[in-house]
């Protein structure tokens, strides 16, 4: 159940930021193994004054980069996580003519007990028992 932010200069479509969000959703299913109906995104749109991000380090990028930022539960291989950034890139490219160079992705892992999907739930598999179940029956 990742949570994703995307940071980027203010001034694209809609359809585009759309476009971004599920582009990088696909990428994390597709790749990781994500649930498809695991998704919790946002974008944030800066003004320039509000944006700054090296264009020429480690290698030349535009202005009009994405900073993605990705909170999953720990446990994927290094391996994994390269297949995730190359399939994404690619992914943008090909839908959306965004340079690779231009997407900047940055995933922070942390332990299952780290999320609460509401309802104040703990763990990333946490589900409300169904009405007629013997845990439902116990909670009562």
């Amino acid at each position: 159940m990742p949570m994703t932010h995307v940071s980027m200069r203010a001034g694209r479509p809609a359809q585009f930021r759309t476009a971004v969000l599920k582009g990088i959703h696909e990428s994390l299913h597709e790749a990781l193994g994500v649930h498809p109906e695991a998704f919790f995104m946002t974008i944030t749109e800066h003004e320039d004054a509000n944006f700054l991000a090296n264009t020429t380090f480690p290698f030349k990028r535009s202005p009009g980069q994405l900073l993605v930022q990705i909170t999953l539960t720990a446990g994927r291989s290094a391996d994994d996580k390269k297949r995730f950034y190359e399939h994404l890139v690619g992914k943008l490219k090909a839908t959306l003519g965004v340079d690779p160079a231009d997407v900047f992705i940055n995933i922070i892992e942390v332990a299952s007990e780290n999320w609460s999907p509401g309802n104040g739930l703990a763990g990333r598999n946490a589900v409300i028992p169904a009405a007629n179940s013997p845990a439902a029956s116990a909670a009562s």
